[in-house]
């Protein structure tokens, strides 16, 4: 069973992407329960209502007979309000399955990093309502939450980088530095994305998470699709390969605001190949 929350913004502007996000849940079989009257909630203009709203409707959703999944509806802005709110609650709970990504970032590491969880970078409900932004298999990432793993890739040389997964939106993450929601960990792989940030903003949030050690004993880095121009992206992502060296920096993650968006475990064991492929390793039961 699916819970739907809306931990981040507001959903007033995107019922449509909700709903159709919603019916694509249940056209797959998904058992799906979702409180409609979120989608008229608002606080500050731009949060989908108070911080205890918000925190409680995760925990309620985290503690629910019943649910597997705890489904983001979108991204937005809040959570850096509510994460430690939440943390300290999902601290006495057992595991769950937790989806999103964007404004996601800031839970999906917390409860990974500090929590040990496996939880996933994939796609909101309202992402799933607007394919013409994003393409997300939906069976392959409903499979993959039920425990199957992709079949390794083979005859593909050695990995181009690997460690385990963290990370997802650099604007959000940086947001984190200075406090306890920054992911302190070694041997991580960076998965990082963002969402047409200018190219001189990508580098202020990335010296700042330098400058905050997110690297130190890093394993590399995995640049998504930054929401940039083709020539714009080439420029940035040669910055990043200069800026983090001698950390192995390459493209193509399946992570990003537009095109290919994947279920990523974040906690999780990942190697990315030269040919393009990816292995996700093994998700516990």
């Amino acid at each position: 069973m699916i819970r739907v929350v809306a931990p981040s913004g507001t959903l007033v502007g995107h019922e449509a992407a909700v709903d159709a996000g919603l019916t694509r849940l249940e056209g797959a079989g998904c058992e799906v329960r979702f409180d409609r009257a979120r989608r008229a909630e608002v606080a500050r203009g731009y949060l989908a209502g108070t911080d205890e709203r918000r925190a409680d409707e995760v925990l309620a959703a985290l503690a629910e007979p019943g649910v597997e999944i705890v489904w983001f509806a979108r991204g937005g802005s809040g959570l850096g309000r509510i994460v430690e709110w939440v943390l300290g609650g999902a601290a006495r709970l057992p595991p769950r399955h937790v989806v999103g990504f964007s404004d996601a970032t800031t839970l999906l590491n917390a409860l990974a990093a500090r929590l040990g969880w496996l939880t996933w970078h994939g796609p909101v409900v309202t992402s799933l309502g607007r394919p013409d932004l994003l393409t997300v298999d939906l069976d392959a990432a409903l499979a993959r939450l039920g425990g199957e793993r992709p079949r390794p890739p083979t005859d593909t040389g050695p990995a181009l980088v690997s460690g385990r997964l963290f990370g997802g939106n650099l604007t959000v993450l940086a947001s984190l530095a200075g406090t306890p929601s920054l992911p302190r960990v070694r041997g991580a792989l960076w998965l990082l994305e963002d969402v047409a940030e200018a190219p001189y903003r990508l580098d202020r949030t990335l010296t700042q998470l330098r400058a905050a050690g997110l690297f130190s004993g890093a394993r590399g880095v995995w640049l998504g699709d930054l929401g940039l121009p083709a020539e714009d992206t080439a420029a940035v992502e040669a910055t990043f390969v200069a800026d983090v060296a001698p950390l192995p920096v390459v493209g193509g993650a399946p992570a990003g605001h537009r095109g290919r968006l994947d279920l990523l475990p974040l906690g999780g064991q990942v190697a990315a190949y030269p040919n393009g492929t990816v292995d996700l390793g093994r998700v516990p039961r």
